[in-house]
């Protein structure tokens, strides 16, 4: 979504380079980057930071598509190379990964997503989960939870102390609170949709989701590790899929994750179908450079650090370090 990209640039101050190809002065081509610089992780252009899809806007049904997306990178990497970036990253692009890969770009594999297909009835899909998360999710059912939307930036700041908390267990370094208002302001209901599971009047865990005309895609779940054993998210995350049913939608994103991990066993769970997502890097100087990878093992250390800061702490300095990293 164009809003996404205007509100990380409001948030962190990226550059916004959107490459334009044109014909008879019509738009045919529009290929949106955000220019990310650090000093610690390296200069480059990413084709979003913090999403799993963006890339080019062409009609892949047109004759010279391929010619179109080849003047963009032509370009683009002009353009690169006069920024002193390090390298251009593109977050699984939904077509002319040839092309980028003819171009010079090369394959860097890192996460899958499940989609769950939501033509289906809710009582197949309630079948295609595991035993194990059926039994979660009764058990949750249990604790009598009220799900509610979010309505204003007030209760806004419910998810966002939460999302304080997840990140914190986790050890990894939070976003500025002006990112989620931004996006509240700039997309929500249109494209975007927040919800909050209480225990007693207590927000305990809640979930981001964006959508378009047929689908929904899972983009942030937090929650309360004081309260696992209550299952809110696992009645949170069923809700939206009767949610999604019910709103007329096909299918349901669950978003990019690593294979082998806690949270690609939980999402494994939701009877989804496996999706590897492939993004595509072009390193600029000849180095193999491309955002870091939080599963290496110097990553690895850094977190279980980060994770026993205060949270004072972590919420001033995350978003400083998260800005120049563009995950």
């Amino acid at each position: 979504m164009w809003e996404f990209g205007q509100a990380l640039s409001s948030t962190y101050g990226y550059e916004k380079y959107n490459f334009v190809a044109k014909h008879r002065s019509a738009v045919i081509g529009l290929f949106p980057f955000l220019f990310v610089k650090s000093k610690l992780f390296g200069n480059k252009l990413l084709s979003l930071p913090f999403c799993e899809y963006c890339g080019p806007l062409i009609n892949s049904d047109n004759d010279f598509s391929g010619q179109i997306m080849r003047v963009l990178l032509k370009e683009i990497l002009v353009s690169a190379k006069n920024l002193n970036v390090d390298y251009i990253e593109v977050r699984n692009p939904f077509s002319f990964g040839e092309v980028m890969l003819a171009e010079g770009f090369h394959v860097a594999k890192k996460y899958v997503t499940f989609e769950i297909d939501l033509s289906f009835p809710k009582e197949h899909l309630w079948q295609a989960l595991d035993k194990k998360t059926r039994n979660s999710i009764r058990k949750g059912m249990k604790n009598n939870l009220d799900i509610c939307e979010i309505q204003n930036e007030t209760e806004l700041k419910d998810y966002f102390y939460l999302y304080l908390k997840t990140q914190k267990k986790h050890g990894s370094p939070p976003h500025d609170f002006k990112l989620f208002q931004n996006l509240f302001r700039l997309n929500y209901q249109n494209s975007m949709n927040l919800f909050i599971a209480k225990y007693h009047g207590r927000p305990i865990a809640g979930i981001i989701v964006f959508h378009s005309k047929t689908k929904i895609y899972w983009w942030g779940g937090v929650s309360d590790p004081k309260f696992k054993s209550i299952n809110a998210s696992d009645v949170l995350l069923w809700t939206l899929v009767e949610w999604g049913i019910n709103k007329g939608f096909l299918n349901f994103d669950l978003g990019r994750t690593r294979r082998n991990t806690a949270v690609h066993h939980f999402k494994k769970g939701w009877g989804g179908v496996e999706i590897p997502l492939t993004d595509y890097v072009f390193s600029v100087n000849g180095v193999n450079s491309f955002t870091p990878d939080p599963a290496e093992g110097k990553y690895q250390i850094l977190a279980r650090i980060w994770s026993h800061l205060p949270m004072t702490l972590t919420k001033s300095l995350g978003p400083i370090i998260v800005k120049g990293i563009g995950l």
